[in-house]
């Protein structure tokens, strides 16, 4: 949108009412956690039916493991509601869970026997077993242990107001739909290039317990007698140590445009992987090892660090919403849980995030070729495990640029930004947020990885003691949590008819899952 505008002379384009309909949103966020048991292995019991179904619960869920809760908000127009939300739903959760096990609230896994992990089981109905064997091939292909590293998902969206008159403002000759579209690719292309910036700021994750590698990799230092420890780094998690994508195939999901990215994403879930082939179909006895044996089973497997989606309804696959719909929304990925909130994400993070894609959206846009998306890929390696190492370097158009000055510049932009939105826009301060994230520049043990280091080294606690105390303290604050009557009611009916609606489904199916597959793999033609 922005590519033929200076992001300045965009600014200044845009009028007072312009500025209070940007803050017009909806957002929502997706936590995962663990089922540990007493001595802190995953836990080895079934989702309890005290929180519902797994296949049908519109915010319980399963991530990759049977013991890997997935806890879903609707989207709600303010941060208040939706931080109202989360803590409820973390609450209930918690209060459900049976007297012998406990939540484990950190991004990086708790003490891990590969053979403890079991992939999530979603019921005897047909969609349920594809679910199971879409983690089934998650497991083979990429191993388990690193399915059960847990997150934070944003999704967040402007509202029809705002994209009418950033549409009128620009005098765009595209339909709306097409303009929304193709901007929310824009602002991924700038998230994308940017993505350095939220590792370092928010980034959680510098240290693991040695249980989750074989072997130790050079970029990590050990401590005491089974803790690793990046000294510098921000986000193990979002490094090449944690999250990613198999290197047996390569596939490149671009965001040049809704065109493109549909085209390589459908071309990533149609391709056969030779590396993915070698692990075959299926076992001897018939049951399934994977969905298929392309370089992605589904579209869900693409583990970007940001994603356009469209809401789904009555199983339609996600490629088919985004193609007949366009994009509704973006889910930024690529944040950890916070190790001091027990929903895993504070209230003014939201807000920097906000502002952050805001600044992606309406900066200079211009499309990502190959040799640029292997620097962003550097780009976020560097901070992921190396941001605080005094005079880290980035490449920006095959040059180095320091983290700090490149940073700083970014800053210095948002600024403006910031002060345009705080005079327009009654009750923000966004001025005094982005002033205190602008001191993690400065001072960089004021990061939340860098906090982490030091209690872990100023306590003289193993990564696994440390992250026990911090989730046990949280879920004392989540059991002690008082929520209404009114809102109970609320969740114990959900998890009623989510069990309810589990057993219709089963008792609705027909055939074999063999047909069930082959009618879900044409859908994606349809």
């Amino acid at each position: 949108m922005s590519q033929g505008i200076s992001y300045y002379a965009l600014i200044k384009l845009l009028s007072a009412e312009d500025w209070q309909h940007s803050e017009r949103m909806m957002a929502g966020v997706e936590r995962e956690m663990l089922r540990v048991n007493a001595s802190r292995g995953l836990a080895q019991t079934p989702h309890p039916e005290t929180l519902g179904s797994a296949l049908t619960h519109p915010h319980i869920t399963l991530d990759f493991a049977e013991s890997q809760l997935e806890l879903v908000t609707q989207p709600y127009e303010n941060f208040d509601a939706l931080e109202q939300a989360l803590y409820e739903i973390h609450g209930f959760t918690a209060q459900q869970l049976p007297a012998d096990e406990h939540l484990w609230l950190q991004s990086m896994p708790a003490d891990l026997k590969p053979e403890e992990i079991h992939p999530a089981k979603f019921g005897a109905s047909l969609s349920g077993h594809l679910k199971t064997v879409y983690r089934q091939g998650l497991a083979n292909r990429y191993g388990k242990q690193m399915q059960v590293i847990s997150g934070v998902h944003f999704n967040f969206s402007w509202q029809h107001s705002f994209w009418e008159r950033l549409h009128n403002r620009v005098r765009d000759h595209r339909r709306l739909s097409v303009f929304v579209s193709e901007n929310y690719l824009a602002l991924l292309r700038n998230y994308s290039r940017l993505s350095w910036l939220l590792a370092y700021l928010m980034g959680a994750t510098p240290a693991i317990d040695a249980s989750f590698l074989k072997r130790q990799p050079k970029e990590l230092s050990g401590f005491k007698s089974r803790t690793l420890l990046g000294p510098y780094a921000t986000s193990l998690r979002m490094s090449r140590i944690g999250y990613v994508n198999s290197s047996r195939c390569t596939s490149s999901v671009n965001y040049n445009s809704l065109t493109d990215y549909l085209s390589s994403l459908y071309q990533a879930i149609t391709t056969p992987c030779p590396g993915f082939e070698v692990i075959g179909l299926q076992n001897d006895d018939g049951t399934y090892r994977q969905l298929n044996t392309h370089l992605l089973q589904i579209e869900n497997e693409h583990y970007a660090l940001a994603r356009p989606k469209q809401p789904v309804s009555g199983g339609e696959r996600p490629f088919r919403a985004l193609r007949e719909r366009g994009v509704a929304y973006v889910e930024v990925r690529a944040l950890d849980a916070q190790f001091d909130s027990p929903i895993g994400i504070h209230q003014e993070q939201m807000q920097f995030i906000r502002l952050f894609l805001l600044y992606c959206l309406l900066s200079p846009n211009p499309p990502i070729d190959k040799t640029e998306e292997l620097e962003l890929a550097y780009n976020h390696q560097q901070a992921a495990l190396y941001g605080r190492q005094p005079g880290v370097e980035l490449q920006r158009k095959g040059e180095s640029v320091l983290l700090v000055d490149w940073a700083k510049r970014v800053f210095e932009q948002m600024g403006l930004l910031a002060q345009t939105l705080d005079k327009h826009v009654p009750g923000s301060n966004y001025t005094a947020m982005l002033d205190r994230y602008a001191r993690y520049l400065e001072q960089p043990e004021l990061t939340p990885s860098a906090r982490v280091l030091a209690e872990l080294e100023g306590q003289n606690l193993e990564f696994l003691d440390w992250a026990a105390q911090w989730s046990e303290r949280h879920e004392a604050t989540l059991k002690n949590l008082s929520i209404s009557a009114d809102r109970q009611q609320v969740l114990a009916q959900w998890v009623e008819e989510s069990l309810a609606q589990k057993q219709a489904i089963e008792q609705a199916d027909s055939g074999t899952f063999a047909e069930y597959l082959d009618r879900f793999s044409h859908s994606l033609k349809a």
